[in-house]
């Protein structure tokens, strides 16, 4: 078995790489090209892989002596080079997408994030009012459903289960707060542009605007809720240093990368109307394998736990948050900044996309 997960770490990867070099031409890769650019991804991605473990420690690699973390710590990574590759290598091999076509995009991207942003913010407070408009509580039920999440998981998990995590309230807070954020993201951009229908149809803007203006009121709504961590951590006498300044990179990693997220499903929304059904069960999935209400690295045998939190990149950002707030901790610092990178990776697929064929949103919807 373990061969076989041994050979198979080497071949994953460079079908995902192969997979978003596909995205960025637009399934317009030759078939003959395909199984060229599969052994390209192969050689180059274990090469990039076997250099980081050389750096790392690991100075030779012996298949039939691998252990079972080392197999997953290299196809974590592996994953995480396969992300990234593609880019360089379309630019390399790919006649249409060059240096200057990314400096167009970005510079469009950049020009209409200042040129729309005023709208977004506006759309994001006209959400925000008429959101409570209606009710006697008004922003209190933003408070009012994670606050009762946290007190039903505290109560399960901190005294049935006997979680044995400091300031285990909060540590549930901060991870109802942030997954919360993730989650309504990710849920409403599926339908993002079926559910603008009259502003798609009558108004040119990117698409992406709209997604914003919805993460826009996310953020508020977790701010909203991250006060209530600080009164929170004054009033548990929680010690804090100056770590917690790490909240904020962190915090930039995670929106980039639901933004990136979220793009794609956006534009796939649009054509396949059942996404909405799949994107919640997978959530659902993803959110107990994300440490929510408890520490994946302390709950979860090694080395899973471990490598579960590192290369799950909401589970990661979720445990850096929570090192900088409650135990004083500075995040892994290659781990920020491979996600960072990462997100930058998939924004840049998801913007490419959205200007690619949001022209033909209007017709399919």
């Amino acid at each position: 078995m373990l061969k076989v997960l041994s050979i198979l770490m080497f071949i994953i990867p460079a079908a995902l790489s192969l997979i978003i070099h596909m995205c960025l031409r637009h399934g317009e890769v030759q078939n003959m090209r395909k199984p060229v650019l599969y052994v390209l991804y192969v050689f180059v991605n274990n090469a990039i892989t076997i250099a980081v473990s050389y750096f790392r420690g690991v100075k030779h690699i012996d298949i039939s002596n691998m252990t079972p973390t080392y197999i997953y710590k290299y196809f974590g990574l592996a994953c995480v080079v396969g992300f990234i590759v593609p880019f360089f290598v379309c630019l390399m091999t790919e006649d249409i997408i060059t240096i200057g076509g990314f400096k167009r995009y970005a510079k469009k991207f950049f020009g209409d994030v200042k040129k729309y942003l005023p709208y977004a913010i506006t759309s994001a407070k006209s959400d925000l009012s008429a959101e409570v408009a209606s009710s006697y509580l008004n922003w209190m039920w933003w408070l009012i459903e994670p606050v009762c999440m946290m007190i039903i998981y505290t109560l399960i998990f901190g005294v049935v289960f006997k979680a044995s995590e400091d300031y285990f309230a909060i540590f549930v807070f901060i991870g109802l707060t942030l997954w919360g954020f993730f989650a309504r993201c990710i849920t409403g951009s599926v339908d993002m542009v079926r559910a603008n229908r009259d502003i798609v149809t009558k108004i040119y803007m990117p698409k992406y605007i709209l997604l914003l203006a919805k993460m826009f009121v996310n953020t508020f709504k977790m701010m909203v809720s991250f006060v209530v961590i600080f009164i929170m951590m004054i009033a548990f006498k929680v010690p804090i240093n100056f770590n917690i300044l790490w909240i904020f990179p962190a915090f930039i990693v995670l929106f980039m990368f639901t933004f990136g997220v979220s793009c794609i499903l956006m534009h796939y929304g649009v054509y396949v109307s059942d996404l909405g059904y799949i994107t919640g069960i997978l959530l659902q999935m993803l959110m107990y394998l994300t440490g929510v209400f408890y520490s994946i690295a302390n709950q979860v045998p090694e080395p899973f736990g471990i490598i579960l939190e590192t290369f799950n990149p909401v589970a990661f950002l979720i445990a850096a948050i929570r090192n900088a707030l409650i135990y004083r901790a500075m995040p892994f610092i290659p781990g920020l900044v491979a996600w960072g990178v990462v997100s930058l990776v998939l924004i840049a697929i998801g913007v490419f996309t959205v200007y690619s064929n949001e022209n033909s949103y209007v017709k399919v919807i």
